[in-house]
């Protein structure tokens, strides 16, 4: 039995590493003319006062969905059920955009007269967006390079 090892499976580390980061670091803060601020994480909103609300749960929600599903199917790449790989695939790539929905909702409604300044890992996630598309072409490569093998042998008469 050979084990064969894709590129695409590469692209998922990635995207798993990506977003249990993105969990951990924070998304930007918002500052007020006063000078106050809150700093913005993917589960709670942290006031320089000291307190804290967790009025970004749901973010945090999308981030464990997204890595759960690519760890998911990382480890379902072995298998080559390439439909589902693809499905899956698809299915991260809209729970990516809708993270992002959600946080441009949140960051509006809590914005008010506060600036909002972003951090570095906000870019996280779309980084993986890229790397779930890349890994759909590469699933699908995968699957057409198996079926023109298969295909390939034929009987003569």
């Amino acid at each position: 039995m050979k084990i064969e090892f894709y590129l695409h499976q590469i692209w998922l580390a990635i995207i798993c590493a990506l977003m249990l980061a993105s969990l951990i670091l924070p998304i930007g803060q918002l500052i007020n003319a006063e000078g106050a601020s809150a700093t913005l994480t993917n589960f709670r909103v942290n006031f320089i006062e000291g307190d804290s609300s967790g009025a970004l749960w749901a973010l945090g929600v999308f981030l464990i969905i997204i890595l759960a599903v690519g760890l998911f199917e990382l480890l379902l790449s072995g298998f080559r059920n390439f439909i589902l790989q693809k499905r899956l695939l698809v299915f991260m790539m809209l729970m990516t955009v809708g993270y992002y929905i959600v946080m441009a909702v949140y960051i509006l409604l809590m914005k008010g007269d506060a600036r909002f300044v972003p951090a570095l890992w906000i870019a996280f996630p779309f980084v993986s967006l890229v790397l779930e598309f890349m890994t759909i072409r590469g699933v699908s490569g995968a699957e057409a390079a198996i079926l023109a093998r298969a295909n390939g042998f034929r009987l003569r008469d």
